[in-house]
């Protein structure tokens, strides 16, 4: 293992075109590798309509067809990926499995017999993480075992998450690193005061202070509670000027959310603007990127509304304490603390130019720690076997 890398297997249970976080990543760190020079495969699902086979933007990607569902899914994909690996043993160098599922059993135990590295990303949050959720089940304890015992490289996205690697009894055998999730810093880039205004009318927002907040709308992203704090903050001290909070995206708790912002009387100032493909104009017409999660691993959206020069108003908790200087290019605030998360509100509405200040230092922090660039050669010296 170790040594020059030319090509490598990036190992995805979804992969582009599937939007998700993990999957993101996966591509983009893919295509900067390419722009690197590194021939880049993919091995993945093949989801209904979409070819077993085809290059994106330089990346060739396989899709297998799988069978059943539950335990028979991950089965199949999993002795696909092992074989897969085995018979393409002289197309890569190195294997990258992006969430530490099942087919990093097949990667690990292939890369054990092939004599390549094989690095394994986890993601989400403490508590959400691939790792705590395997222990809930006879199949994922035995995954589990089967990590410690084999002792893969582990990449994680946040100091807390490497601490608690590093010191529970429970994962001794692996091995974590310290990693970053990457932005795309020539796509993503702070607007003119001008061009933030038409980029506020273009999403049908008035020239006002706009809230921003992307993700899944999951009940662990916390936004009813903070939809509810945003209604007591208004009836407390109804803001001298508009302010509006817009939420992008889908999920299980999209109809609570609703009820909520109808029961609240808010939706004046609270947009469900739904899933966007593009998150790029609402970024651009943002003035703060609220991120209230109980848990998060390393927030692409929150990277991204950094590159686009958005102040963070985030939950103190894994990436984001990493990534957000504290009054510097964000606030910080505990989740379950509603006065904390108040007074963060308050400190924007009372000094408009707070948010541009901060977004300022946030679009300098992703530039100079988070561009997809830096972090395509980060990894590379991790798959070379470097410190």
């Amino acid at each position: 293992m170790g040594g020059k890398i030319n090509s490598v297997l990036m190992i995805s249970q979804t992969f582009y075109p599937v939007l998700g976080g993990a999957e993101k990543q996966a591509f983009e760190l893919s295509k900067a590798l390419v722009k690197k020079g590194v021939k880049v495969s993919v091995i993945t699902r093949r989801p209904p309509g979409l070819p077993a086979r085809e290059t994106l933007e330089g990346v060739k990607i396989t899709r297998f067809c799988v069978f059943g569902s539950g335990a028979l899914d991950s089965l199949v994909f999993l002795l696909k990926v092992f074989f897969y690996m085995l018979a393409h043993r002289a197309d890569y160098d190195a294997a990258h499995v992006h969430l530490a599922s099942s087919p990093g059993v097949a990667a690990v135990l292939a890369g054990r017999l092939t004599g390549k590295k094989v690095v394994i990303k986890l993601g989400r949050g403490r508590g959400l993480d691939e790792l705590t959720l395997s222990r809930r089940t006879f199949l994922g304890r035995l995954k589990l075992k089967f990590f410690c015992l084999s002792g893969p490289e582990v990449l994680v996205l946040s100091r807390e998450a490497y601490e608690w690697l590093k010191s529970s009894p429970e994962f001794r055998g692996l091995k974590p690193r310290l990693f970053r999730n990457g932005v795309d810093t020539g796509r993503y880039t702070p607007p003119l005061y001008h061009e933030k205004i038409a980029a506020k009318a273009a999403v049908g927002l008035e020239n006002e202070t706009v809230f921003l907040a992307v993700g899944r709308l999951v009940p662990e992203k916390r936004l009813r509670e903070f939809v509810e704090l945003w209604a007591e903050l208004l009836a407390e001290a109804p803001a001298a000027r508009k302010v509006r909070l817009v939420i992008v995206g889908k999920g299980p708790e999209e109809n609570n959310l609703k009820d909520a912002v109808a029961k609240l009387g808010v939706g004046a100032s609270v947009t469900l603007a739904g899933p966007k493909d593009d998150l790029l104009p609402y970024y651009r017409a943002a003035d703060v990127f609220v991120l209230p999660s109980l848990t998060e691993g390393m927030s692409n959206s929150m990277l991204e509304a950094m590159a686009t020069g958005v102040a963070i108003m985030a939950s103190r908790v894994d990436g984001a304490k990493d990534a957000v200087a504290d009054g510097e290019s964000g606030v910080l605030f505990d989740p379950l603390n509603p006065a904390e998360i108040k007074q963060c509100l308050r400190r924007f509405l009372a000094d408009r130019g707070l948010a541009l200040r901060m977004g300022e230092k946030a679009r300098a922090a992703a530039v100079e720690r988070y561009s997809m660039a830096r972090v395509a050669d980060e990894v590379m010296k991790i798959y070379e076997g470097q410190d």
